[in-house]
């Protein structure tokens, strides 16, 4: 289901014709133009979803994140460019951060700037001595990787 394909060959013309996430792994000067010339506009899912989440008992929190984080991508209604997105990998959420994505991608574009790094056919963030650790086999999505 994934792909990935080489940063020269993505352009504005791509970005507009996407229906799934486009997950940047490399993010050289023309993107970084391309991305502000595009109309995306920054959504901070680190922000969004801790304060939904402060607004919820600590007991609950756990049970509730999944829920909250899908009310905050359900309002995206403009081509969206993320960033900000560590917290969806904190283990005490069980948050699968790519599937994430694909929901965003469901109601608008969304451009992605990959925290982690690419390892051969898998996306990973943190390394696995970390809790944090997470790794996504890039075919198990539907998503357009970019190196």
């Amino acid at each position: 289901m994934g792909a990935t394909i080489n940063v020269s060959m993505l352009n504005a013309d791509m970005l507009k014709k996407a229906t799934t996430p486009i997950i940047l792994c490399s993010f050289p000067n023309r993107i970084a133009k391309l991305m502000k010339g595009g109309q995306y506009v920054p959504l901070n899912l680190n922000i969004k979803l801790a304060e939904a989440l402060l607004k919820i008992p600590q007991s609950q929190r756990s049970r509730k994140a999944n829920e909250e984080l899908m009310k905050i991508v359900s309002q995206c209604h403009e081509p969206t460019f993320l960033e900000d997105y560590e917290i969806l990998f904190d283990p005490r959420y069980g948050i699968d951060a790519i599937k994430v994505f694909t929901e965003i991608s469901r109601w608008q574009k969304v451009v992605v700037k990959w925290c982690g790094r690419i390892n051969r056919n898998s996306l990973e963030y943190a390394t696995p001595e970390y809790r944090d650790y997470h790794s996504f086999r890039i075919q198990d999505y539907d998503i357009t990787c970019v190196i």
